[in-house]
């Protein structure tokens, strides 16, 4: 009985902490999982295009940021043009990313709720 007991502990924390594949992000306080998949890019100093799909519709939407870290500063850049395809599936067009500057571009990835309010963010690094 100890076993079975430890083993359904064991599976059940497995189960939740891989949830989402590797190369997905991880709203870990929501329980979705999105899938980015690039249309266009990355690439420095030019429009780039992105698909996001949502594992879960739960009410929540979904807002993306170009977001540079450098040494004691970040900041954003051009706002992105968002299309809401499904309520799962987003496409998001005119991500700048800035040349010329020493610092790690990202995408902030925000579940929005009704009120436009954040209610969990996930920052993920792009490689240019």
């Amino acid at each position: 009985m100890k076993t079975l007991f430890l083993s359904l502990i064991f599976v059940s924390f497995f189960t939740k902490a891989y949830a989402c594949q590797q190369d997905e992000i991880n709203f870990v306080k929501n329980n979705i999982c999105a899938r980015v998949s690039w249309v266009k890019g990355p690439s420095i100093n030019e429009f780039n295009t992105v698909v996001v799909n949502l594992s879960e519709d739960k009410d929540l939407t979904l807002n993306v940021l170009p977001w540079m870290v450098m040494m004691g500063h970040e900041h954003g850049s051009r706002p992105v043009t968002t299309k809401v395809v499904t309520p799962r599936d987003y496409l998001i067009e005119k991500i700048y990313f800035m040349g010329g500057m020493n610092g790690q571009w990202y995408l902030k990835f925000q579940l929005l709720n009704d009120k436009k309010e954040v209610v969990e963010e996930v920052r993920s690094p792009v490689d240019l």
